[in-house]
């Protein structure tokens, strides 16, 4: 893509069970500094391990490179510098990198930015005038301050906006930084608004480099906290009210202000141990659910015909529902699917 006359290099990474032909849409996660790879590639494998262990939902990640010799005139101001050119970053990431995520593959809007650095600085800058279009921004090593500009002072305040759903600022500041770390402490402990969530960590003997490593698990998990209990909520073994999923699912979009799926795995898992215990019309409940919420997902229709049998139903519209959706999906290879349909009963 061709941002101020340049090419910047950016990478799109989807779920695994994203595909074309269905409506489900993802979180989307938009990571600067791709031309780092190793705080890079961290931040990534720490998504994925977040998500393997269902700690945060399945999103989408767009990460963008930049050019070392101008990514500071990227994140700074006009107001701040000549060479500013963070106004023409801010079109590029609304109206270029967010456009694209929605319009090609289907991100919802529920969207988190992290930088590092300089792009940290961007980033809470774009926190503090875009909140009403952001969910979350994670910031490592941020510059608060620059000629003309104080993100402390536009931070707070956010403590006198009147917004319906939580807002996440989650920031990480090593040794190189402590102003910078008392600056954002004083701002939090200030701050009355209760959709404004603002946590920090000092790393007192971290450098700079390393700060995105300490931070990126721990701020991931705050953000997602909420989505994490109101799932396990749904999925603990005590409780046995299928109708407690919407009321959990409600209380996601008010938090939040976007729907955010319960994992794949917490879904299958409460289906099973529903089966498990012979309450067969609530496992085909919980089943059906799964595959609304990951149509790609096949076979669960195989599940739901084992619970059906186990009532003497009829199986016969799910056998054909179960053929329908495994040739549309492309979670499984070739050999998956034969092996699939072999199961069939």
């Amino acid at each position: 893509m061709i941002i101020f006359g340049l090419r910047k290099k950016i990478s799109i990474i989807l779920p695994d069970d994203w595909q074309n032909n269905n409506q489900k849409k993802y979180p989307l996660i938009i990571v600067f500094d791709r031309q780092n790879s190793r705080s890079h590639n961290h931040i990534i494998h720490t998504i994925d391990y977040l998500t393997a262990s269902e700690q945060m939902p399945r999103a989408i990640i767009i990460s963008i490179e930049s050019d070392n010799s101008r990514r500071i005139s990227e994140a700074k101001s006009p107001i701040s510098s000549k060479s500013g050119k963070a106004h023409l970053n801010e079109k590029y990431l609304f109206n270029e990198i967010i456009n694209l995520a929605e319009s090609k593959f289907k991100a919802s809007q529920f969207r988190v930015l992290i930088g590092h650095s300089w792009y940290g600085h961007f980033t809470t800058s774009m926190f503090t005038k875009n909140i009403n279009n952001l969910s979350a921004v994670i910031v490592f090593d941020p510059f608060f301050k620059q000629k003309n500009v104080s993100l402390i002072d536009s931070i707070s305040t956010l403590n006198n906006i009147k917004i319906k759903h939580t807002k996440y600022f989650r920031y990480s500041i090593g040794r190189d930084y402590p102003e910078d770390y008392r600056a954002i402490e004083i701002v939090k402990n200030k701050n009355t608004n209760s959709k404004i969530n603002i946590q920090g960590t000092y790393f007192p003997r971290a450098f700079h480099n390393a700060v995105p490593g300490l931070g990126i698990g721990e701020a991931l998990y705050d953000i997602f906290e909420y989505w994490s209990i109101q799932q396990y909520t749904f999925f603990r073994p005590s409780n046995k009210r299928i109708d407690l999923f919407a009321e959990l699912k409600n209380n996601m979009i008010n938090h939040y202000g976007n729907n955010l799926d319960f994992s794949l795995g917490v879904l299958n898992g409460k289906g099973w141990g529903f089966y498990n215990e012979a309450e067969y019309l609530k496992a085909i409940k919980i089943w059906n659910v799964l595959i609304n919420q990951y149509p790609s997902f096949s076979e669960a229709y195989l599940y739901i015909i084992e619970a059906q049998q186990q009532l003497k139903l009829d199986t016969s519209k799910t056998k054909i529902k179960f053929k329908e959706s495994l040739q549309l999906s492309q979670y499984y290879t070739q050999e998956e699917k034969k092996e699939l349909l072999s199961e069939l009963k």
